[in-house]
């Protein structure tokens, strides 16, 4: 599964640094993009989270300042304001869209509230979806589990969890993917 890897420094960097450390790591040079003096984004696998931290080091030494990632599903202007949050509250780190949520929410921030509501809207009245998607989560993303759990057959059931990515364009079989929509199970109706 693809991620966005979304980058943030407190002091701008040489794009050369990021553009080889990346190379030399095995992605595709092809999906590195700079924005600003100070931000990147690039495509990987999800596993490549494992590596980061080996880059991280040499990246942070070299730029003589702190340097967030945030590993994502998709950079829109929601998670734009996650990673600018992340290199507050992560410095020096990787982490994902959820990390930083929770992190707002032990500030007793909300920013992410509306947002997130927006983010899975479109299942937001459909039952059949919402139930699937809940069934999935309490089960530990067994599909099998689930399907069982909501007394429909396999294919029904993969059939909702299908409709429901697409909907949302949240992948919630990614289990970084499913802890969001479970912080959108625990907003909603609290605001």
């Amino acid at each position: 599964m693809e991620k966005h890897y979304l980058v943030k420094t407190s002091a701008p960097f040489d794009p050369t640094l990021l553009f080889t450390l990346l190379a030399e790591a095995g992605i595709d040079t092809r999906t590195i993009s700079f924005s600003s003096p100070t931000e990147a984004e690039f495509v990987a696998p999800v596993s490549f989270y494992a590596e980061l931290y080996q880059l991280l080091k040499p990246f942070h030494d070299d730029i003589g300042g702190s340097v967030s990632i945030l590993i994502a599903h998709q950079h829109t202007a929601f998670e734009q304001r996650l990673l600018d949050e992340a290199l507050a509250y992560f410095p020096n780190s990787c982490v994902f869209p959820s990390d930083v949520i929770m992190k707002e929410v032990g500030y007793d921030n909300y920013d992410s509230y509306g947002p997130l509501m927006d983010l899975f809207r479109p299942i937001a009245g459909d039952f059949d979806l919402l139930e699937a998607a809940k069934a999935y989560l309490a089960c530990g993303l067994d599909a099998c589990l689930a399907a069982k759990t909501l007394f429909v057959h396999r294919n029904t059931f993969s059939y909702r969890l299908n409709a429901f990515v697409e909907k949302t364009g949240v992948d919630i079989r990614d289990y970084h993917n499913a802890l969001l929509f479970e912080i959108y199970l625990q907003f909603k109706g609290k605001r």
